[in-house]
């Protein structure tokens, strides 16, 4: 079975400083870990009378409505969240992912872009607009933006893959090979080097025919 791309979503549970001044900040990073995403998003969905404008709540809340796979309820929040504070890309590159998968792929262009602009290191921006090329089979642009992640995060284990799967689609498989190595290099005990290694058995028994 063939693999795919990976998409990279911003997970961080607690983001410090997100641009706004003196906002009372929820206290999300006291989630218990081991309790079932329902009464996690019971307890952020309480706390928003209290931090009304701490935009991580509201991100934090999308994201675990985003695994839920209740998809309006994340848009809402993850609006809600660049509503509070317009410059929290994390809120943007997720917003972005969503839209894409939901088939909005002109608004998720333009808010990964937009996302580019207002921060040009950000690895995850790059790599979602590379899977948005892909996504549209326009393989040298993905390869582009894959590759722009990976000048300015040489660590994103995501970037690598996705590079690598452009390449071998490109019907460069040596050097498909070498990311999908750097990625198990890099996180040799993810889930995403697992794939990695299936790519990797593929594609070396195919240079071997």
């Amino acid at each position: 079975m063939r693999s795919k791309p990976v998409l990279f979503l911003a997970v961080v549970v607690l983001m410090v400083g997100c641009g706004i001044w003196g906002v009372k900040r929820a206290p999300v990073e006291n989630l218990p870990e081991d309790a079932d995403p329902e009464v996690k998003i019971d307890m952020l969905e309480n706390m928003k009378t209290d931090y009304p404008d701490d935009p991580n709540l509201y991100f934090t809340l999308a994201n675990l409505y985003y695994d839920q796979l209740m998809v309006d309820e994340a848009r809402t929040n993850y609006e809600k969240a660049l509503a509070v504070d317009p410059k929290f890309n994390k809120a943007r590159v997720n917003l972005a992912m969503l839209l894409l998968e939901s088939d909005e792929v002109d608004s998720a262009k333009t808010l990964l872009e937009q996302a580019i602009k207002m921060d040009d290191k950000d690895a995850k921006a790059y790599t979602n607009l590379g899977l948005l090329y892909y996504a549209q089979k326009d393989i040298d642009k993905a390869v582009h933006y894959f590759d722009q992640a990976v000048e300015v995060d040489s660590t994103c284990a995501e970037a690598h893959y996705n590079l690598g799967m452009a390449f071998a689609e490109s019907g460069l498989l040596l050097e498909a090979i070498r990311e999908w190595r750097k990625v198990v290099e890099l996180a040799p005990d993810s889930d995403i080097a697992e794939q990695a290694k299936m790519s990797l058995e593929r594609t070396e028994k195919l240079l071997k025919r």
